[in-house]
């Protein structure tokens, strides 16, 4: 089952992982149909990234943005043990977020394109 969804993850186009979807419901269906039923309703959603030029694929079902800004923030938070009142906490993720390492984070270069990924 793993190389049938390999298949849908590599596929040059939508219209090829359409066919490997195809083709993972004909194989896989009778045996995991729970997975196949589960695969096929979130679809359209888990290969959104094939809707982006190729070269940055990748790099888009491969990277979780929200987990390195929750990390980030996590990081700032734990050297202060105490927050005096809520807009200190405000404060503080004000400047985290607002900080130009988080916002360069957040524009990525690859190859001819340039990507925002904060929209």
């Amino acid at each position: 089952m793993a190389e049938a969804l390999k298949k849908i993850y590599r596929a040059e186009s939508r219209e090829e992982a359409e066919e490997a979807s195809r083709n993972l419901r004909e194989r896989w269906g009778t045996v995991y149909p729970k997975i196949v039923e589960r695969w096929e309703t979130k679809a359209y959603a888990l290969l959104a990234f094939l809707r982006h030029p190729k070269p940055i694929r990748r790099y888009l079902y491969t990277t979780n943005l929200l987990e390195r800004l929750a990390k980030e923030v996590k990081r700032r938070t734990k050297v202060v043990e105490v927050f005096c009142d809520a807009g200190a906490v405000e404060n503080l993720l004000y400047l985290v977020l607002s900080q130009r390492r988080l916002r360069e984070f957040a524009e990525i270069q690859i190859g001819n394109y340039h990507v925002a990924l904060t929209h």
